[in-house]
C-alpha cells in the first residue's frame, strides 16, 4: 500500500509500505516549495547508495497517511514502466 510516512527527522517520504515487516519499497523524498498558491512539491529519490528495500525502525515513525490523488498520481508515474518491443521484432533502417 501507498503511503506517506512522517519520520521523527522530519523527512517526509513517499513510499510503498508494509505496515507489518515495516518495509519501504521504492521510498522517495516529498520536497515542498512554499510559493503564493500554497506550494509546488517535488519528488526525489530517498537513498540511492541502498540496493533493495530499506526496513523501517517502527520507534522512528510518526505518522502515516494516504497520499491525496494527485501526489499518488505523481509517484506511479515516476515508476511506470516502459515497453520495449522484443529484440527480435526490431529491424535496423540500412
Amino acid at each position: 500500500m501507498i503511503k506517506i510516512i512522517q519520520l521523527a527527522t522530519g523527512e517526509q517520504l513517499i513510499t510503498e509500505y508494509d505496515e507489518v515487516s515495516h518495509e519501504m519499497i521504492n521510498p522517495l523524498f516529498i520536497n515542498v516549495i512554499p510559493n503564493e498558491t500554497g506550494g509546488q512539491v517535488s519528488l526525489h529519490p530517498y537513498d540511492m547508495i541502498i540496493d533493495g528495500n530499506i526496513t523501517l525502525n517502527p520507534d522512528q515513525i510518526i505518522w502515516t497517511g494516504d497520499p491525496e490523488q494527485k501526489l499518488l498520481n505523481q509517484y506511479q508515474d515516476v515508476f511506470k514502466t516502459i515497453i520495449t518491443p522484443p529484440s527480435n521484432k526490431v529491424t535496423p533502417i540500412k
